[in-house]
């Protein structure tokens, strides 16, 4: 079976990183650091550097996703929010489709968000055809 890691976060190597590691058991899990790749807002001009669609890709070849957002003011990152927003433009293929669906949350106070957050994915989860496994918080 094959994992995929979104790092919602700035810090690659942070404790959202570290906490995803630690809290699924599952080997060779492939991150992408999406601090690393350019999403456009949803709504803005989209031009070739634009590589929401390359990550999708790599979702579809995928059989888990486990997905970790540090709490920024309250809330999921920009990085999640923006991803979410884009995840419109790709229902109709759905690459999500039957995917096992795992979350990270990672702040300080993380009981005040982490329920907001966990609310969102359980939403998008039964749009997307997902199934929520499992979700953490430090």
């Amino acid at each position: 079976m094959k994992t995929l890691f979104l790092n919602f976060s700035k810090n690659t190597n942070g404790l959202t990183a570290s906490l995803a590691h630690k809290s699924f058991n599952f080997n060779n899990i492939k991150t992408i650091n999406l601090v690393n790749y350019k999403i456009n807002p949803l709504g803005q001009k989209f031009y070739d550097d634009d590589e929401f669609k390359e990550i999708c890709n790599e979702i579809s070849k995928t059989d888990n996703i486990i997905i970790g957002t540090p709490i920024y003011w309250s809330s999921m990152s920009s990085y999640m929010k923006i991803f979410i927003d884009r995840m419109t433009e790709v229902m109709e293929e759905n690459p999500f489709n039957n995917k096992k669906l795992f979350l990270v949350v990672c702040g300080t106070a993380p009981e005040d968000a982490f329920p907001h957050i966990k609310h969102v994915w359980e939403k998008i989860s039964k749009r997307f055809n997902m199934q929520l496994v499992k979700s953490v918080s430090n």
